[in-house]
């Protein structure tokens, strides 16, 4: 296992997440890379503009990463911190496989009942497609 992708959205299940994913770099001296996936999602119907929506999702994602980064600091760890934008189990599949992951940790369940209602699970939807092993972490 030379190359861990963390999925993390700021939920306490991504939290897990990460700190399996450390668990399992600290064994076996692999790289970890978090990401956090900004959901294209626009309410332009309900009067509110688009830009504001995504900018609000961006400084959200950048926060977490910000956390993440400390708790990696913590346990003597670097990582690579990205910001993507799409939909979330595309985008982490799409990454996995351009970027030579050997697993992909998630959380079991994200931190919003609505956009998994809108874009489904999410951990489901990667495990399904993608390019090497994953693990859901309860």
């Amino acid at each position: 296992m030379d190359n861990i992708l963390v999925a993390h959205d700021g939920s306490a299940s991504a939290k897990k997440a990460l700190l399996e994913a450390i668990s399992l770099a600290e064994k076996t001296g692999a790289k970890i890379t978090v990401i956090s996936v900004v959901p294209v999602i626009c309410f332009a119907e309900a009067g509110i503009d688009c830009e504001t929506v995504m900018n609000i999702y961006r400084a959200e994602a950048s926060g977490i990463l910000e956390a993440v980064r400390a708790i990696l600091k913590e346990r003597g760890l670097e990582a690579q911190t990205i910001i993507l934008e799409g939909n979330p189990a595309d985008v982490i599949v799409d990454f996995a496989r351009d970027n030579n992951i050997s697993l992909i940790v998630v959380g079991s369940t994200g931190k919003d009942a609505t956009q998994r209602t809108l874009l489904g699970s999410v951990s489901s939807k990667i495990a399904v497609n993608a390019p090497c092993s994953v693990l859901i972490v309860r």
